[in-house]
């Protein structure tokens, strides 16, 4: 590992970016893994800080974590102002002998890395409530208790405003002076923007209080008027207009934006600086705004080469947002609707011109239309992913003579389809038999009313390179042994069932003999087969490979001793109601 180049070394720290423990363990191997580490690590600083902003968990200590990175931020920030600035030196170095050699020494110290300039990942509301919770820091029992700290930061502060500050200037200030926050957060921005050289991805996602997670004390203080976190939203969401974002913000990658009224201007201001975006996502949790609709079609047009595209919590009634986003139909590869109410089925055909589309999500979407199914996906010879998720009304009808892949479907890899609010065996039907012909599937998962086995038998025997299979049916029960003894999937690495499928443990090891597979993980949920014997054959067959079973509301108990050997063969063994 010590003899790999740095850029072989940064893809495999690439895969550690959401571990947080093992990236601060990496700092302490050598000088260049140490450089490496912190690259990852300070690429989205506040993520980690503030990942439990809208849970209980986020407590004191955590305000402490994330003044002290706050701290550690400015210290960048004021360095090259510090070391220029002999205004503020002088001012510090008129004080008694002690402190000023102290004072000088902290002067002089300057941050090991540029840090700021790791920064790749913003969140404005992050940067907001960061910047409030290290006022709340400063005024702290914490953040006095050492004195080169305290030092350090009334340094900070005049070089911000180019004035003398001391601590209890700073605590008054901050307590009854609603302008002294408002200046030093814009001050922060302002350095913020000219500091970082480029960032790749941009969101707004306000803290979000909801009725099944307590939100903490601390959290629900910010949100109260005239406290310091509102107080300072015109500062930190004006980002984007400060002398310098054109550069910063001219490469960028993603936007995310989950909507609300004071956030509507960041979306308008983007739409002019950037034209480089390739993922946008957005989340409409309130009722969408004229100038809102138009801040979201302003910046979908304005970019030049727009990849992926998610919508949630939407209601589409005109033909705006699709006919907007038509316009990147030939570099458009993802779509996905996430709760959307679809009123006419005209509005959404448009998608069928985007021939590159390789991936398609409908999640949880009401199409209000009884028009058929605008979707044949016989038009896209790329699609990769197709997900049909909890989609209402259930009864999706087909064109006459319509298919859905036909002979396109070659490139198709994963399918999902999904039924929870009811279920209806016709529309399972017209749309699994037009799968048949994609043979390169590797997840099949079905959730909806099966009404035969033989459904299902000619996808499992074609589609030989399967790895995940999970399929519900819960109203019906279907004899699965013929197809267990005719289909080969030597690659099935993950198999759920739940319902009453009935196969004997005969035909469950003619399975597991011919196709050999690689099964690490079987859930089985509400069988009313499976019994000793069955598990048997799976710790005989698969000793050694199966990692995890999962046994839940079986209708027919397994007797003491088979469950407590399969506690020692299977690493992962539930068994419960």
């Amino acid at each position: 590992m010590e003899k790999l180049p740095d850029d072989c070394l940064s893809q495999v720290f690439y895969f550690l970016l959401d571990d947080k423990t093992s990236l601060h363990a990496s700092i302490l191997v050598n000088r260049k893994w140490c450089k490496i580490a912190i690259n990852f690590l300070w690429r989205r600083p506040f993520y980690f800080v503030l990942a439990d902003k809208n849970t209980v968990n986020y407590t004191f200590s955590r305000r402490k974590r994330t003044g002290m990175l706050m701290e550690v931020i400015l210290s960048c920030l004021t360095s090259d102002e510090n070391s220029n600035n002999n205004n503020i030196k002088k001012i510090y170095n008129l004080r008694n002998s002690s402190r000023t050699s102290r004072a000088r020494v902290i002067t002089e110290k300057g941050p090991i890395f540029n840090y700021v300039g790791f920064i790749r990942q913003l969140d404005l509301d992050d940067l907001g409530l960061a910047i409030a919770e290290w006022a709340e820091y400063c005024c702290s029992q914490d953040s006095s208790i050492n004195n080169e700290t305290s030092l350090q930061r009334n340094l900070t502060f005049a070089t911000l405003l180019s004035r003398r500050i001391t601590r209890n200037s700073i605590c008054k200030s901050f307590k009854n002076n609603k302008s002294f926050i408002k200046e030093i957060a814009e001050r922060i921005c302002k350095i913020l923007v000219t500091k970082i050289s480029r960032i790749d991805s941009l969101s707004v996602k306000p803290i979000c209080l909801s009725r099944c997670i307590e939100p903490s004390i601390i959290i629900r203080d910010h949100l109260v008027e005239n406290s310091v976190y509102k107080n300072i939203i015109n500062e930190y969401m004006g980002f984007i207009t400060y002398p310098g974002a054109d550069d910063c913000l001219s490469k960028l990658l993603e936007f995310s934006w989950n909507s609300c009224p004071r956030s509507i201007q960041v979306v308008k201001e983007l739409s002019l600086v950037t034209s480089s975006v390739r993922k946008i996502s957005f989340d409409i949790k309130n009722k969408v705004e004229i100038l809102a609709f138009d801040a979201m079609i302003s910046l979908i047009a304005a970019q030049t080469a727009l990849v992926d595209f998610e919508i949630s919590n939407f209601e589409i009634t005109n033909s705006i947002l699709m006919e907007t986003l038509a316009r990147h139909m030939n570099t458009l590869t993802r779509l996905s609707f996430n709760c959307v109410n679809i009123s006419k089925s005209e509005n959404i055909s448009v998608i069928m011109q985007f021939k590159k589309l390789e991936e398609l999500e409908i999640i949880s979407c009401k199409l209000e239309s009884k028009e058929p199914w605008p979707l044949n996906l016989a038009n896209f010879p790329n699609m990769i992913v197709y997900r049909i998720d909890d989609v209402f009304p259930t009864t999706i009808a087909m064109k006459d003579n319509d298919t859905m892949f036909e002979d396109s479907g070659t490139m198709l890899n994963t399918f999902v389809y999904n039924q929870f609010q009811s279920y209806n065996s016709e529309t399972t039907r017209s749309i699994i038999e037009n799968i048949e012909n994609c043979t390169n599937l590797t997840h099949f998962e079905c959730d909806a009313e099966i009404d035969s086995i033989n459904l299902l038998m000619p996808i499992f025997l074609l589609s030989t390179r399967l790895q995940t299979i999970i399929i519900k049916n819960r109203r019906r029960s279907l004899d699965m042994n013929e197809m267990l003894r005719a289909v080969r999937l030597t690659r099935l690495s993950h198999l759920e069932l739940e319902g009453y499928w009935r196969f004997t443990s005969d035909s469950l090891e003619t399975f597991l003999i011919n196709s050999n597979p690689l099964l690490k993980t079987l859930s089985l949920h509400y069988s009313n087969c499976f019994e000793d014997d069955h598990l048997e054959v799976l710790l005989r067959n698969l000793s050694g490979v199966l990692q995890k079973i999962d046994l839940k509301g079986m209708t027919k108990r397994l007797s003491f001793d088979m469950r407590k050997k399969a506690h020692r063969v299977v690493k992962d063994f539930y068994y419960g109601k």
